[in-house]
């Protein structure tokens, strides 16, 4: 029988040598009072720290299984020739520097590891592993077929499979079966570079809750380039990408999608070069590409109108290299004048437009770039700077405090529901005062609401 006490576990996976990522989430973890830190695997693996990650979980007395990165590592020196022919040379100097700097004692650890491992908690029988309970590199995500879970559940006899290795966080029932993906401490790849790990909370019923963490992605990026390893892998941390995706591998990308991803990597480009804010300015774009998605009933935007606002935010700031003051319009004048970027002039107008409007005055005739638009522009503009400027006032701290947000649509009313960490009344307060635009191109009341 199971007790009514509830009991916490932090389950944590693909920390891929990122120290910072980890302390991050440690701390975040034990403020909840878990009982236990779970980790589904892969430690090593790009990043500059395997050592100083091993080191912290054996200190946290964290219950661990191998990845298959870790395997890889471990098997190096044996598989050195044929790596070294058939491996991307990233890929292999990924593997090398790990299995180089990795100390004999912590060597010696990884390779005392299991690749799964069976427990229980309360009575319930859980299952760890890396990929799945068929392999340590099966890929499981929120859009696994439910047939293939269900087929992985009749495998085990476990009420819960926690597994990692697609870094894509999800949590899904299926006939009574628990699957929970940890996400990626480390290594995010889904273009939010902040840490993912999650909780499993243990009462009469289950729950689980996961978490996006800012943390000094600064400092671990500065470590990956001061010990030589390839820029890339410091691409990696700033944009919470894969290396094929880095590399623009355009294997199973459709054209459409490799275009796009040129596009955002230009942009990116440009940001760096203006030394942007990173945490604060990928918050800004997911909260404001998540308005985008909620509200899309109403604006009834595409493709393409979602791309410009991703850009518009990603830059909304870079106008501060210049200074505080009129930081605004210096956006608008960088993106109008980058001609290297791959959009054409009406492209960079509309993008520099929707960056401008993030802050202080609303569009108007009166300003002569928005004057040189066309009314169907002007009114694109107007919809998706309304969303960065709620956006922008959502991270009013740069703290990242807001985690997700859902929207509720009436005829009078737009509710954004927001999780929220901690005390966010600065926030809340802030976003208000930037809805004003918001409340005009949808002529509803806007309202925020912590869930």
């Amino acid at each position: 029988m199971r007790n009514n006490t509830p009991v916490k576990l932090a389950l944590i996976g693909d920390v891929h040598a990122n120290l910072p990522a980890l302390e991050a989430v440690v701390v975040h973890a034990r403020q909840r009072n878990v009982k236990a830190i779970w980790n589904a695997g892969d430690l090593l693996g790009y990043g500059p720290f395997p050592n100083e990650v091993i080191q912290l979980l054996r200190q946290e007395r964290a219950v661990s299984i191998v990845g298959n990165y870790d395997l890889k590592v471990l098997e190096f020196e044996r598989k050195r020739k044929k790596w070294q022919k058939s491996k991307r040379p990233e890929k292999f100097l990924a593997f090398r520097w790990a299995f180089d700097h990795l100390f004999p004692e912590n060597h010696d650890y990884l390779r005392s590891l299991p690749q799964e491992r069976q427990l229980r908690v309360e009575g319930l029988r859980i299952l760890l592993t890396h990929g799945s309970p068929a392999s340590n590199e099966e890929t499981l995500t929120s859009d696994t077929p439910k047939k293939r879970l269900r087929e992985l559940a009749q495998t085990t006899n476990a009420d819960v499979i926690i597994c990692g290795h697609s870094h894509r966080p999800f949590a899904r029932q299926v006939e009574g079966v628990w699957f929970i993906n940890t996400g990626s401490v480390g290594r995010p790849d889904d273009g939010d570079p902040r840490a993912c790990y999650a909780i499993l909370q243990i009462e009469p019923d289950i729950q689980v809750q996961h978490f996006r963490l800012a943390y000094d992605v600064l400092g671990a990026v500065t470590a990956t380039r001061e010990y030589g390893l390839p820029e890339a892998f410091a691409q990696m941390l700033i944009q919470g990408r894969a290396l094929d995706t880095i590399m623009k591998v355009p294997a199973s990308i459709s054209p459409l999608q490799q275009e796009e991803e040129r596009r955002l990597q230009a942009v990116l480009r440009l940001a760096e070069r203006c030394d942007y804010e990173v945490e604060h300015s990928h918050q800004v774009t997911r909260l404001a590409l998540r308005l985008f998605d909620e509200l899309r009933l109403l604006h009834q935007l595409g493709a393409e109108e979602r791309f410009w606002l991703q850009c518009g935010a990603l830059l909304h700031d870079i106008g501060w290299v210049e200074g505080q003051r009129r930081h605004h319009k210096t956006s608008l004048r960088i993106i109008r004048g980058a001609t290297q970027l791959p959009f054409d002039a009406r492209e960079r107008l509309i993008i520099g437009s929707i960056a401008r409007y993030h802050r202080r005055a609303l569009p108007k005739n009166e300003h002569a770039h928005f004057a040189a638009l066309e009314p169907a522009d002007q009114r694109l503009v107007a919809v998706l700077a309304a969303l960065l400027r709620v956006a922008d006032g959502l991270d009013r701290t740069h703290r990242s405090i807001v985690e997700d947000l859902t929207c509720e649509v009436s005829p009078q009313q737009i509710i954004a529901r927001c999780t929220m960490r901690g005390y966010a009344e600065p926030e809340r307060e802030r976003a208000l005062d930037k809805g004003l635009l918001l409340e005009q191109v949808f002529d509803r009341e806007f309202v925020i609401e912590k869930e």
